[in-house]
């Protein structure tokens, strides 16, 4: 969780005439925003992308799936990251209209390949949960060995 942002940031040193745009939810974001300090220290322009729906959506779904639709520690209030992002000394794009991502994607990516310019885009999104992308996260473990067997 959060390895996205320092992933794409070595993309981009390894090569550095190639666009390098990674993907975040606002929780994985939490993990990696700082190293957006590191791309404007070292001049790394990279893009990022973050999807803002202020919550823990994967492990939310999870608990919601498995519990009953309870859950608990799964809502986060989150400040602008796009303004974190200026404050920081990068570029900042809200982006509150799906009709407004496209663009905001390219001006991005053109101060990244053109300016040198690190920039967060946040997408601010519904609270919808999708589907896990492990439906077996919380179920009970299978056990093979015998030795294993009282492990529940």
């Amino acid at each position: 969780c959060g390895y996205a942002f320092p992933t794409i940031i070595g993309a981009k040193v390894a090569a550095p005439h190639r666009p390098a745009v990674s993907y975040a939810g606002d929780g994985a974001w939490g993990m990696s925003l700082m190293e957006t300090m590191t791309c404007v220290r070292h001049n790394i322009p990279v893009t990022a992308v973050v999807f803002h729906n202020r919550q823990w959506g994967a492990e939310k779904k999870n608990q919601v799936d498995f519990y009953n639709r309870r859950f608990v520690a799964g809502e986060l209030d989150n400040q602008s990251f796009a303004e974190i992002a200026r404050a920081m000394g990068a570029e900042g794009i809200t982006v509150d209209k799906l009709e407004d991502v496209g663009p905001a994607l390219k001006k991005a990516i053109d101060m990244q390949m053109n300016e040198g310019k690190t920039t967060i885009i946040e997408i601010m999104c519904t609270r919808e949960l999708g589907d896990p992308f492990r439906r077996d996260a919380l179920s009970k473990p299978i056990r093979h060995l015998d030795k294993y067997k009282d492990y529940v």
